[in-house]
């Protein structure tokens, strides 16, 4: 019950962490504070008299019950920062929310998370490099963290769905508020395989006030942030400064120098950050090596998800190029059947076709 008692302090208007530390500090608990007398309050040293009036007028059981059942009926969960499974490293920012609501499961802290950010209307380079990095990020334990925005978030969230991994996406609305709405089904997925949170309550929509607030949260949960496009002016560049600030590493994808698009994320190169091109520079930076027993899991990993007949030309299909003569051989099909296969696969990421050489495995 004292998570509830503080997602109530937590929806005080003009109470912050701070303020809410005094209080715990002096009361202990968030419960004691729901019972203190106006007196008791204006006497823990820095919290002003009209801010105990407000605590003690916003004091509602019946409206504490209702926000408590639509979190069960939602299948929303509540940490405060108190909670054991508030994630670690969100409480080292300047300013952590007090706490974030949760729909689906929040990977664990000794699971390495980077966030991938950049621009809304990115152009179709972001957008492949953004899928395809992330893409082969799930096939390691990195969680990738992003904002479920248009462009460069969406690709970021379904390239680590698409390639086995968790992601976590940082709303700007509740939980329950899916935005933008196209990405209804993204959202699903995502909740699937990880977990969406944010710091507003259930039903709150997106506003666009509310945006640099949560860039600060998907800067906070990660070790690094990618940032992948981002103009001269940009939401992406706040976020890639607000990591700066809390002592986190930012790594950039260069960019055509043409484009206005890159303009922001070539000026972090001339900066100083670092440059990324691939997955394995991001594993490089995080101290994680990727040797040949985790490709050989995740390539058991996708034969698995196939069904009977894909999983019959996948597993003829290794790291040396293999032609659709020796594949009608080995298989009997006709060549209809076996390019419509091979098709699928392809277009899955499963293989990749070389040119004048054969099929390959995408590991």
């Amino acid at each position: 019950m004292e998570e509830y008692y503080m997602m109530w302090l937590s929806r005080i208007d003009g109470i912050g962490p701070k303020r809410i530390s005094r209080l715990l500090e002096y009361f202990h608990t968030a419960e004691a504070v729901w019972h203190a007398d106006i007196a008791s309050l204006k006497e823990v040293p820095g919290i002003p008299a009209s801010l105990c009036e407000r605590i003690v007028s916003f004091r509602d059981a019946d409206q504490l019950d209702e926000w408590i059942w639509e979190l069960e009926e939602k299948g929303i969960s509540f940490y405060s920062f108190r909670h054991p499974k508030y994630p670690a490293l969100l409480k080292e920012i300047y300013d952590p929310p007090v706490g974030i609501y949760v729909k689906g499961t929040l990977p664990d802290d000794d699971i390495d998370k980077i966030s991938v950010v950049g621009a809304r209307k990115c152009s179709s380079y972001g957008a492949n490099v953004a899928y395809k990095i992330t893409k082969d990020l799930g096939k390691t334990n990195v969680v990738v963290v992003s904002g479920m925005a248009r462009g460069i978030d969406t690709m970021a969230h379904k390239g680590i769905l698409d390639g086995g991994g968790q992601t976590i996406a940082v709303l700007g609305c509740g939980v329950d508020v899916c935005y933008p709405e196209e990405n209804r089904e993204l959202m699903e997925r995502i909740i699937q395989n990880g977990c969406v949170i944010s710091e507003y309550p259930p039903g709150t929509p997106a506003v666009a006030r509310n945006f640099p607030f949560r860039n600060r949260i998907i800067s906070g949960l990660s070790k690094m942030v990618v940032v992948i496009e981002a103009g001269r002016r940009s939401g992406t560049l706040i976020t890639a400064d607000l990591a700066l600030e809390s002592g986190r590493d930012v790594f950039v994808v260069p960019g055509n120098v043409t484009s206005a698009l890159s303009e922001g994320t070539n000026n972090l190169i001339k900066q100083g950050c670092p440059i990324i091109t691939n997955f394995e520079d991001i594993l490089f930076a995080l101290g994680i090596s990727y040797g040949e027993d985790e490709k050989k899991a995740f390539s058991q990993k996708v034969a698995d998800s196939l069904s009977e007949e894909e999983k019959e030309i996948f597993q003829l299909i290794g790291n040396e190029p293999v032609g659709t003569e020796e594949l009608l051989q080995k298989t009997g099909r006709s060549l209809q059947e076996l390019q419509y296969m091979l098709s699928v696969l392809e277009i899955a990421g499963h293989i990749r076709k070389l040119p004048q050489s054969g099929y390959i495995r995408e590991l």
